[in-house]
């Protein structure tokens, strides 16, 4: 058998719908949304278990100071969300569990206004998340336990006033399928 020509495109029937690009040549991920920022971490882990470096002052992901942190539950099956902040954005941290967060760009002003962007977040696939201010933002569990999150927002929470705006994530007004494909 002939290895196939790379200018000669193989036939196949069905066709099937080719996948759209995700990563650019040097195999970065490919950002569809002004200002979202995405580190990946890089566990060390041993017999005996893992340790992974979440916060280092040091790294330009942090350029803004920790000035507020929480943790966040989310029950197996369950969304939360959409939420937007106007004054703060948001940086997660994953503890344990299946997320995945779904990014939506609301601001009027923005390049990418209107666009969405997925990051599925797990323990074998630990990263920071950056959403900026004006980027609404959901979070689905789609493991079987409950998912573990950390925020460390760029402002404190203000209970006189809340930063924090909200729509139902089935109400359609942001216009996404929670359905979880396969294939």
């Amino acid at each position: 058998m002939n290895p196939v020509d790379s200018e000669t495109e193989l036939r196949v029937v069905p066709a099937g719908a080719q996948d759209a690009p995700s990563v650019d040549a040097d195999g970065e991920p490919l950002r569809r949304i002004e200002g979202v920022e995405v580190l990946r971490l890089a566990p060390h882990v041993d017999h005996r278990g893992s340790l992974t470096e979440v916060v280092n002052l040091g790294h330009p992901f942090w350029e803004e100071d920790v000035v507020y942190a929480y943790c966040i539950t989310i029950r197996p099956g369950r969304i939360k969300g959409w939420g937007m902040h106007k004054r703060q954005s948001d940086r997660y941290f994953l503890v344990s569990g299946s997320v995945r967060i779904v990014l939506h760009d609301g601001r009027d002003e923005s390049p990418t206004k209107g666009s969405f962007e997925i990051h599925n977040l797990t323990r074998e696939a630990p990263g920071l998340l950056l959403i900026p201010a004006g980027v609404w933002h959901a979070s689905q569990n789609w493991g079987a336990d409950d998912a573990i999150l950390m925020n460390f927002p760029t402002r404190p929470y203000d209970p006189a006033d809340p930063d924090k705006y909200r729509i139902d994530p089935h109400s359609g007004e942001i216009p996404f399928d929670w359905g979880l494909p396969d294939g």
